[in-house]
């Protein structure tokens, strides 16, 4: 039992020993990273953990991996204030960072082309899930429920009707995660205000800072993922 939690405990720091790692090493972008199985030896820990914080870091921009070629340093933006000083990383959690993966591939563009293609109905439905998020800031579950409905609205702005589709399809697990980071989101004004953003962008039909809103925000949700909700 013992051999077991220490081995969880090993899991849940070492994706911050790879950013202690890229620090230590002031490695820029551009650099090349150790194989996976050398990272596993020099940080004493199984390949698997090696893994998934490489599938975290990658998601939030940090490092991308190259098929055939290795992985590279990306960017050092999301390793800079406000990186948490612990880490969870649990097998929901990286259920949920591969659903972030996906709304990261979707809704930047989806608020983009909301952003051109909205109408006055659809700019109310999303105003209205933001002021109800902003009334009652401190109902988690409340707040849970309008930010899904908030994010939905976006998509359904969007004017296409396979990614209305493809939403539908997501709207269980979206749902549950929602459940799940509505409770330990560290700075619920933030993501408040970075909704307004988003939303104003929006409203006055600006397409490339409605997209770049949204990637800022779901930077910040993948940094909430990722933190000990109890640092």
């Amino acid at each position: 039992m013992r051999g077991a939690s220490s081995a969880v405990a090993r899991r849940k720091d070492v994706l911050d020993q790879v950013r202690r790692l890229i620090q230590k090493r002031r490695l820029q972008p551009g650099a090349k990273l150790p194989p996976e199985r050398a990272l596993a030896v020099q940080l004493k820990v199984g390949r698997p953990a090696v893994r998934e914080a490489i599938k975290a870091l990658s998601v939030l921009d940090v490092i991308e991996s190259r098929r055939g070629d290795g992985t590279y340093v990306k960017s050092l933006a999301a390793l800079g204030g406000g990186w948490p000083a612990r880490m969870q990383l649990t097998e929901s959690n990286f259920n949920l960072i591969e659903l972030l993966e996906v709304r990261k591939m979707i809704e930047p563009r989806a608020a983009a082309l909301a952003a051109g293609r909205s109408d006055e109905k659809q700019l109310k439905s999303i105003e209205r899930e933001l002021l109800a998020q902003q009334a009652r800031p401190h109902d988690r579950r409340t707040l849970a429920r309008h930010d899904y409905l908030f994010h939905e609205a976006i998509l359904r702005a969007a004017g296409n009707q396979v990614l209305c589709d493809v939403a539908e399809m997501l709207a269980p697990l979206l749902l549950k995660s929602r459940e799940i980071t509505g409770q330990t989101t560290p700075d619920v004004p933030k993501i408040i205000a970075q909704h307004r953003t988003i939303y104003e962008a929006i409203r006055i039909g600006e397409s490339e800072l409605a997209e770049r809103a949204m990637k800022d925000h779901l930077q910040t949700v993948g940094l909430d993922l990722i933190a000990d909700a109890k640092r």
